[in-house]
């Protein structure tokens, strides 16, 4: 039950800094001006915000495959299902980030023109 808890959160919290990044990433896109250091800032965070996503996920797929070892050594099914549901939740985080890390370079690129 911890597990799945402490999943459900960290799936929040990265979920919120993602649509964060892309509020920011939208608002830098609209026909409103913006200062350079604004946008540098947004930006740099969409980039943090990504990496902090890629670490966290590794962190997930490592805790999914150790939980799925111990469901095989102890031939524990539901814990080599949760198992499998951490390492795919983190693989996806993992996506994500790498996505909102790309989507703030292209800003830093598009601003460096």
């Amino acid at each position: 039950m911890k597990e799945e808890n402490l999943t459900k959160l960290v799936i929040g919290v990265l979920i919120a800094l993602f649509v964060g990044g892309l509020i920011g990433y939208y608002i830098g896109q609209s026909n409103q001006q913006f200062s350079k250091s604004y946008m540098q800032s947004t930006a740099s965070m969409m980039n943090d915000n990504g990496n902090n996503m890629m670490q966290m996920g590794k962190m997930m797929m490592g805790g999914g495959q150790m939980m799925k070892e111990k469901g095989t050594l102890y031939k524990d099914n539901d814990m080599m299902q949760k198992g499998q549901e951490l390492e795919d939740n983190g693989q996806m985080m993992q996506t994500q980030g790498s996505e909102m890390m790309g989507r703030g370079s292209g800003m830093m690129q598009m601003m460096n023109r």
